[in-house]
């Protein structure tokens, strides 16, 4: 049986955070939650999720609009053919940038993940991908990726013990240098750019999680937020930043188990 949104927002108690203030949040369940259990990113009118249930090997992709919630378009167990003939299964964090949804897929033996690029409109495979060798990715997974508008340029970091990003060109997904950073962070699940800051998710347990950022040009590493999320089992997974009218400015992704997913949003201070 299908879980409710009305079951979702009952056993949803949110937590309250450190800093920032919880302004509302959107509920997914059934279809809907596995095709966005694990990034999002925005363009101001829309999100966009990636989801992965590896059990029933379902993979897929979502948009959703950011004043209501609702999911306008979905494509449900979809891997394309030549992601899946490498043996990917594993959509992690996207991140969008001009038109595209960069999303960072993991192969199911976790030797060689990629950066795969899909279209926006219709969430369909671009057919540009880019496999990241161990001299780049040495444990072979890739939990987000984060656009550099300004720069044209794509970062990527790690899911444990994080020391250092990688920076790539975005437009041919040219591999460019590591920058190490001040403080090794863990469980490392979403990432997004925005003013110069790559603020990242982290689920460091199933109570606590914190929103981390990292100055590319120092390698600095600072923390925003603590959240506190509730008495379920609550994962937090892809963070994406929108300055919205209600006062929000963080927008994550949590799964609370076993039911779905809700997009929270946050304030900034």
């Amino acid at each position: 049986m299908r879980p409710s949104v009305f079951f979702m927002k009952r056993i949803d108690r949110g937590g309250k955070p450190s800093s920032g203030r919880l302004i509302k949040s959107f509920y997914l369940t059934g279809n809907e939650f596995l095709s966005s259990a694990q990034g999002i990113t925005n363009d101001g009118m829309f999100y966009y999720c990636t989801g992965t249930f590896v059990p029933v090997k379902h993979c897929g992709l979502a948009k959703i609009d950011m004043k209501t919630g609702v999911v306008i378009r979905a494509k449900h167990r979809y891997l394309p053919k030549e992601l899946k003939e490498q043996d990917f299964n594993h959509y992690g964090g996207c991140t969008y940038f001009e038109g595209k949804i960069y999303v960072a897929v993991e192969d199911l033996h976790r030797q060689h993940p990629c950066l795969a690029v899909f279209d926006a409109d219709t969430l369909c495979f671009t057919g540009q991908y880019r496999i990241l060798g161990p001299e780049i990715q040495p444990n072979g997974n890739l939990p987000w990726c984060a656009a550099d508008k300004e720069n044209r340029l794509l970062y990527t970091g790690y899911f444990n013990d994080c020391d250092h990003i990688n920076e790539f060109r975005i437009d041919d997904l040219e591999w460019i240098r590591s920058i190490p950073i001040d403080r090794v962070v863990q469980h490392t699940q979403g990432g997004e750019m925005y003013d110069g800051l790559i603020y990242i998710s982290c689920h460091d347990s199933w109570k606590k999680k914190h929103i981390y950022a990292i100055d590319p040009l120092t390698g600095h590493v600072s923390t925003v937020m603590e959240r506190h999320a509730g008495p379920h089992l609550v994962e937090s997974e892809g963070l994406t930043i929108c300055p919205c009218e209600d006062g929000s400015f963080f927008h994550q992704l949590d799964v609370i188990y076993p039911c779905g997913v809700a997009i929270r949003r946050y304030s900034k201070d």
